[in-house]
């Protein structure tokens, strides 16, 4: 049994070190970017990078996912090359589809009052993240995690380099932004192809394979219409918020989003070493009881990080956010508690990928986007920008309840939630003193801190786990 924390372990901490490395880098980049940009040019990036994240998943039917799952099931090399074949063909057909009407649009009703340099380095972006991401899964299936890692900082730091020599260089400061990440992620793209070992390179014989065909679309299809949810769960805010609000708000918020963010990586992380432990020991006995001592870890693990941020929000504001931006530290807090259920609906997602029900993720992803949808149109005229990170909380909590409820249906596990209720309340609590401290500034770091001992308290105490 140890040997399955033991590796767990050994690849979060391959998976942390490439993700941190790129993040740090990426946390800085915000400063950056925020000195040369205007709130609203920031505001119109991050609305044109959210909307590439929607096509992606329906440009390459979410075949990346497939790609990691049957890679993982598949014992001979030549296999896993015809599945890896196989989905860079289904990606070029969608990368085709999509280019035609993006052309077609492009003449139809002009460009949105964007220049086409900005509308070429966006397609670009799509297309080189599309193929991006299939290798990337592909890599990670074969177990390569340190590939996997060193292409995250890779990106990252291309990313700032071409960062940096462009801004200095070009005067529209909003195309030197996408020129920077369409290079970065050209070079990133080569290093995956020269890294993954490839045998044999795809050709009219060996791509196609009909069997693998039929099997990835039938496991990635409800991915697409999921990735969209989780779009709308994510994204839809901003553009409602852009409505009702302006622009600028947007940007605003986007700076906002990158401090909660530290805890969406910290999560992303372990998941994604979650992910292949699951798959590898969902058929041994102990596999609830792996999978409820994981959960009581990663949870407690989540809760401390998010009360550590909050007891540090002003220096990290002060570091992350420049000027003009400092004031979006009042929109964390609830934007934590967003990730948070981000991440633990995550964990519970993970059982649908392991029976390979995934139709599960896209009908609770649907309900948590609808419930997101509704309230950001009901609160976001009202409370402002709170009122997006409230409605992303809601959809997102719902999303967890119901994954929990439907993944006692589909293994025998399942997994107590009691103590991170607990501590829950008490991270709540700790957002109140925040929003209304009733007391000294030093009292409330003081009462944050008692806080923060007691959720750790609770994660190492109550620890219930079943017997099997």
């Amino acid at each position: 049994m140890m040997n399955q924390y033991k590796k767990l372990v050994n690849d979060s901490l391959i998976l942390a070190i490439g993700s941190f490395g790129s993040k740090l880098i990426t946390f800085f980049l915000v400063g950056f970017y925020t000195y040369y940009l205007t709130t609203a040019e920031y505001g119109m990036a991050d609305l044109l990078l959210n909307s590439i994240n929607l096509a992606l998943p329906i440009v390459s039917l979410s075949i990346s996912e497939g790609v990691l799952r049957f890679t993982l099931d598949s014992n001979q090399q030549q296999e896993k090359e015809k599945l890896l074949h196989t989905a860079l063909k289904i990606n070029s057909w969608g990368i085709g589809m999509i280019g035609v009407i993006l052309l077609g649009s492009y003449f139809l009703i002009g460009s949105g009052g964007l220049s086409s340099e900005i509308w070429l380095f966006s397609f670009c972006l799509l297309v080189l993240q599309s193929f991006q991401l299939i290798l990337m899964q592909y890599i990670k299936g074969m177990g390569k995690l340190k590939v996997y890692a060193a292409n995250g900082i890779l990106l990252s730091l291309l990313t700032l380099l071409f960062g940096f020599l462009l801004f200095r260089r070009m005067q529209d400061k909003l195309t030197a932004y996408f020129c920077s990440l369409a290079l970065a992620n050209g070079l990133s793209l080569i290093f995956l192809l020269g890294n993954a070992s490839l045998r044999t390179w795809p050709t009219k014989a060996n791509c196609l394979n009909k069997d693998q065909t039929r099997q990835l679309i039938k496991y990635s299809l409800p991915l697409i219409p999921n990735s969209a949810m989780w779009w709308v769960l994510t994204t839809s805010s901003r553009f409602i918020m852009t409505f009702f609000l302006g622009v600028a708000s947007n940007g605003m918020y986007a700076a906002a989003s990158k401090v909660p963010n530290l805890l969406s990586v910290v999560g992303s992380i372990f998941l994604q070493a979650w992910q292949l432990s699951a798959v590898e020991n969902h058929r041994k006995k102990n596999a609830s009881v792996f999978a409820q001592r994981v959960f009581n870890y990663y949870s407690t693990l989540l809760i401390v990080f998010s009360s550590c941020i909050l007891l540090f929000l002003d220096p990290l504001a002060s570091i992350l956010l420049s000027k003009d931006f400092y004031y979006a530290k009042a929109y964390i807090p609830l934007l934590l508690i967003s990730n948070f259920f981000s991440c633990i609906s995550g964990f519970f997602g993970t059982t649908y990928i392991v029976v390979k029900k995934t139709h599960g993720v896209l009908t609770t992803s649907l309900v948590g986007a609808g419930i997101n949808l509704i309230a950001s149109w009901l609160l976001i005229p009202f409370i402002g920008i709170n009122g997006a990170s409230l409605a992303s909380a809601l959809g997102f909590f719902v999303i967890f309840y119901l994954r929990k409820r439907q993944t006692r249906q589909l293994t025998k596990s399942q997994l107590s939630t009691k103590r991170m209720n607990g501590q829950v309340i008490l991270l709540l609590l700790q957002i109140g003193l925040l929003y209304w401290s009733p007391v000294t500034k030093g009292a409330t770091v003081l009462l944050q801190v008692l806080l923060l001992i007691f959720m750790g308290l609770i994660g190492i105490v109550y620890q219930p786990v079943r017997k099997e």
